[in-house]
């Protein structure tokens, strides 16, 4: 085959996989990705030089990149207050590192193909070794660190009803039956034939996924009134009011002020309001030795007399205790205050965005931030804080992409004492402007209300602030870009239901990592007695 041909055909299979996720065309088909795949791995194993594998990468990660990562040059700007020719190379870079797995096999290729030239003729020979790239990949996508973690079994997404997997084995376990079967494509091209074993194992897993997506009925449930606040800040409006620009300020605060003591639902009170990440512009200096004696701003007593609510904010959380007056010295947290105002308890965020809270320049962060003063040095969280209502609703709290690692929520979860009815998620998307962005982070966020069997609150400055039940569907969103209230009236567990883990909470992908030995020595069995 041409050059040519070659190159048309990986811009085809990049334009096909950005169609699996949130893309520019506004056209979702969830398969498409598989194909895509098929397509680059067959390349890659075509290729005669680590060279040509190479470029032959970059090639599909660049269009992937322009088409669906667009928005991160934009980001950088805003984010990290970088010039656009840094931040422009800086979002090229990334198609270095986008489907990092890929990486991972060219470089294995390379050994073979040196040390063991007889196995060339056998790539795809067998079944046995589509399945076994198909663990390797799955194994790597979970293993190799990746900011914004785009996984091949994500777009399953559209059928989160019939998931029922997910709650056993995680998300993963659908990254592996679609490498599975984009390989058993290749091996099909290649030898004209198809494990009939591998297909049947995919035709089962596709069919029992409905059958384990049971929807637990409540008895005498507790209605929790929640009020999730989109006021809609441009980034333009925040990092004004942040540098304490007196309109700006003011704009803010009367924004949030005004949608959080409209009226809400008839006869009903409202239990808990929630903002969005970083929605009050200044620095909250908590008093560590008793939270309750935090001077709580007026504008927060004025709100909660009038809604007679709890109210969950996204804030800085200034630490009494630091010397630095810049670097470390402030959280991105999630605040909460009672029914008197008062601070209850806090969340500070773990994981923190590089180039936009941090660097990732480790023991050099404290040199770099005397360099750029600019730039954000947060310090991370530890505690893994379990929020209580008065009506003894229990939940956690998250910020921005911490819901989308999936580890992270699960450890997190394993270390509160009491299981939560619902996660509420803070988010500040307005960094990326009117892009996929949004439509992309709200669908990775999904995964987690499936694999933990628990629904999500997503609250967002400039949107998309929704209602996420347990097997992952939407039931009710405040788009992208509009002013309001996201008002809710769910019926969740009462005080004495007894809340269950998922399998997948208590054990992980490391936990379940016997079941996918087992999966593969009965595989192994199998194939043997069918060659005998």
């Amino acid at each position: 085959m041409s050059q040519t041909k070659t190159y048309v055909l990986l811009f085809i299979a990049a334009v096909l996989y950005t169609l699996g996720f949130s893309n520019i065309f506004n056209i979702y088909v969830p398969f498409l990705p598989l194909v895509a795949t098929a397509i680059i791995t067959f390349f890659i194993f075509q290729a005669n030089s680590t060279k040509q594998r190479l470029i032959y990468y970059f090639f599909y990660n660049t269009i992937i990149n322009i088409i669906s990562f667009y928005w991160i040059t934009n980001t950088f700007q805003e984010f990290g207050k970088l010039p656009f020719i840094i931040a422009l190379g800086l979002n090229a870079g990334f198609a270095l590192i986008l489907n990092p797995h890929f990486l991972i096999l060219i470089f294995a290729l390379k050994l073979i193909d040196r040390n063991f030239k007889k196995l060339e003729n056998h790539y795809f020979q067998s079944g046995i070794f589509a399945m076994i790239l198909a663990c390797l990949f799955t194994i790597a996508e979970y293993i190799v660190p990746q900011q914004f973690p785009v996984m091949l079994g994500q777009p399953w997404i559209i059928w989160s009803k019939y998931l029922g997997t997910a709650k056993y084995l995680g998300q993963h376990v659908f990254s592996f039956f679609s490498y599975l079967l984009a390989f058993e494509m290749i091996h099909f091209i290649k030898k004209k034939k198809m494990s009939y074993l591998n297909l049947s194992m995919i035709l089962v897993f596709i069919v029992i996924n409905p059958l384990l997506s049971t929807k637990t009925e409540l008895k005498n449930p507790t209605e929790f009134n929640i009020r999730l606040v989109q006021a809609n800040i441009s980034n333009f409006l925040k990092v004004s009011s942040e540098g304490g620009g007196y309109a700006s300020v003011s704009e803010v605060l009367s924004r949030y002020k005004t949608l959080s003591t409209a009226p809400y639902i008839e006869g009903k009170s409202i239990d808990l309001i929630v903002w969005p990440e970083t929605a009050y512009p200044y620095p909250i200096k908590t008093t560590t030795a008793d939270l309750s004696q935090t001077q709580v701003p007026y504008l927060f007593h004025e709100i909660i007399s009038q809604t007679k609510a709890e109210l969950l904010f996204g804030g800085y959380e200034h630490r009494s205790d630091a010397n630095d007056h810049f670097y470390k010295s402030e959280f991105n947290a999630s605040l909460l205050l009672s029914q008197e105002a008062r601070l209850k308890d806090t969340y500070q965020k773990h994981i923190l965005i590089p180039f936009g809270e941090t660097l990732p320049l480790g023991p050099l962060n404290r040199w770099a931030s005397k360099l750029l003063p600019e730039m954000a040095f947060f310090a991370e969280g530890e505690k893994s804080t379990l929020f209580q209502t008065p009506k003894k609703i229990n939940f956690i709290s998250s910020i921005c992409y911490e819901i989308l690692r999936p580890e992270f929520i699960r450890n997190y979860l394993n270390k509160t004492k009491i299981r939560p009815h619902i996660m509420i998620n803070l988010t500040n998307d307005s960094w990326y402007g009117d892009t996929v962005e949004p439509e992309l982070h709200l669908m990775l966020t999904k995964w987690r209300a499936i694999e933990f069997n628990l629904p999500i609150l997503r609250a967002t400055n400039t949107g998309i602030s929704t209602y996420i039940n347990q097997q992952g569907q939407e039931v009710k969103r405040l788009a992208y870009n509009k002013t309001g209230n996201l008002d809710l009236s769910l019926k969740l567990a009462n005080k004495d239901t007894k809340l269950f883990s998922t399998f997948y909470q208590k054990y992980g992908f490391g936990g379940i990592f016997p079941l996918w030995l087992l999966f593969f020595i009965f595989h192994l069995i199998l194939l043997k007695l069918r060659n005998d």
